[in-house]
């Protein structure tokens, strides 16, 4: 009978729990709501970040190599292919090449624009990860963090988790690009900071060989 009382007050929080998360999705209140737009210098830059990244995983599949010929265990030599590094860097910074940020935020839902790419959307009463045409697609709540992922038939998966500062001062993006039997995914950090519509201070160019080229709006040169 102990059993059976602990079983059922398990049930009860666990219903409980699921009726919070649905009455209340955002219990954080958070608000990305505003215009945002890329803040150069807090973002990472892609190129170090690969190199860095490049050099800490050939060093790891170097130490699991040497590891598994001493124990003699086979290893999939997929899991040492530090190359995926430079391609998963490079595709990161493709997908997050957005430099503005328009976010619509209300109480059932988030709209973010983002300048040459599509917009992620967002219903917070349909949370969760669904099947879609193209994959496995959908948003969720991480504490005070809006994530989204989408991953795709061939093992691609592509995360974005977005937070926020408490004053409101900067959102942070960080975009994670995986592929499954590789061991190394790649991130990448992109800060935004608020600003007007059309009061814009620069027109910038962001490269994977860290070539960053800004101009004065409105300026042709």
């Amino acid at each position: 009978m102990v059993i059976v009382r602990l079983l059922v007050r398990a049930i009860l929080v666990a219903l409980i729990s699921v009726q919070v998360t649905a009455e209340a999705p955002n219990r954080h209140n958070v608000d990305f709501s505003g215009s945002w737009e890329l803040d150069y210098q807090l973002s990472d830059h892609s190129s170090e970040k690969i190199r860095y990244l490049y050099v800490q995983a050939k060093a790891q599949a170097e130490r699991a190599a040497e590891r598994a010929q001493n124990s003699g265990r086979y290893v999939d030599p997929r899991i040492f292919n530090v190359q995926s590094v430079i391609g998963l860097g490079r595709l990161a910074e493709k997908i997050a090449q957005a430099t503005v940020l328009t976010i619509s935020q209300e109480d059932d839902h988030i709209v973010i624009k983002r300048n040459d790419d599509f917009a992620l959307v967002c219903d917070f009463g349909e949370m969760g990860w669904k099947e879609s045409a193209i994959g496995t697609e959908g948003c969720a709540w991480y504490e005070d963090q809006l994530a989204f992922q989408i991953a795709l038939p061939e093992g691609l998966s592509v995360f974005h988790q977005f937070s926020i500062a408490a004053d409101r001062s900067r959102v942070n993006v960080a975009t994670t690009v995986k592929v499954s039997g590789l061991a190394h995914p790649f991130t990448l950090n992109r800060v935004y900071m608020p600003f007007e519509p059309g009061e814009g201070l620069f027109e910038c160019t962001y490269t994977i060989a860290n070539q960053t080229s800004c101009t004065l709006s409105g300026s042709n040169e």
